[in-house]
């Protein structure tokens, strides 16, 4: 609905995409709709600053039961919060989901046509596989300098890059992806069989467009 009304256009990454004067500088990425952030995490758009707020206001369909949350998220400006999304991605920012809107430095085989926003702000007509390309995902699916299991995850959930490859540990995430299906899947092997390469395409996703 929000692509049908902006002229074919998805949602952006932050209030700074399309306007570099923008201030204060809000967050959609992490959080195109639920709940407001907590007080220390000032760089999140409040619930009714966010994209989708007209559509479904302070939805709860924006937290995931398994949300463990995230240690020591993301360390570099504009996230210079307190470094700790806990005890949930959901209470700390407002939302579970991330929106497929950068790819936060992971490096790919193949040139991107747009490292730095990715699927925010484009055209659907940007996107050549509607039906593979993923839209909004869940921290497991991702590599942004630390890994996070929640799903059928015991213990501590944060998993450093030198303890990846430890036995037991799923990196699974719920998938929306552009074309407006959703699923489940396990990305433990992409993650852990090329941790310099994660990003890659397989048959049921893909992450970026190449050049």
């Amino acid at each position: 609905m929000y692509v049908d009304d902006n002229r074919s256009t998805l949602p952006p990454r932050d209030n700074a995409q399309f306007n570099m004067n923008a201030t204060p500088y809000e967050n959609y990425a992490l959080g195109l709709g639920g709940n407001d952030p907590a007080p220390t995490h000032g760089f999140m758009a409040r619930a009714t600053h966010r994209p989708l707020y007209s559509y479904l206001g302070r939805s709860e369909a924006f937290r995931c039961p398994a949300d463990k949350g995230q240690e020591e998220a993301l360390p570099d400006p504009p996230f210079n919060d307190d470094g700790n999304w806990k005890p949930s991605n959901y209470q700390a920012l407002g939302c579970s989901y991330r929106l497929n809107a950068s790819l936060w430095g992971n490096d790919t085989l193949r040139t991107p046509d747009d490292p730095t926003y990715n699927l925010a702000g484009k055209k659907e007509s940007w996107v050549t596989e509607p039906a593979r390309m993923i839209m909004l995902h869940e921290p497991p699916a991702f590599w942004y300098w630390n890994y996070y299991h929640w799903h059928y995850a015991r213990g501590p959930t944060t998993v450093l890059d030198t303890a990846l490859s430890a036995d037991g540990q799923r990196f699974i995430s719920p998938i929306l992806f552009v074309d407006g299906h959703s699923a489940s899947h396990d990305f433990t092997h992409a993650l852990k069989d090329d941790p310099d390469h994660p990003m890659e395409p397989t048959k049921v996703w893909y992450w970026y467009e190449p050049k």
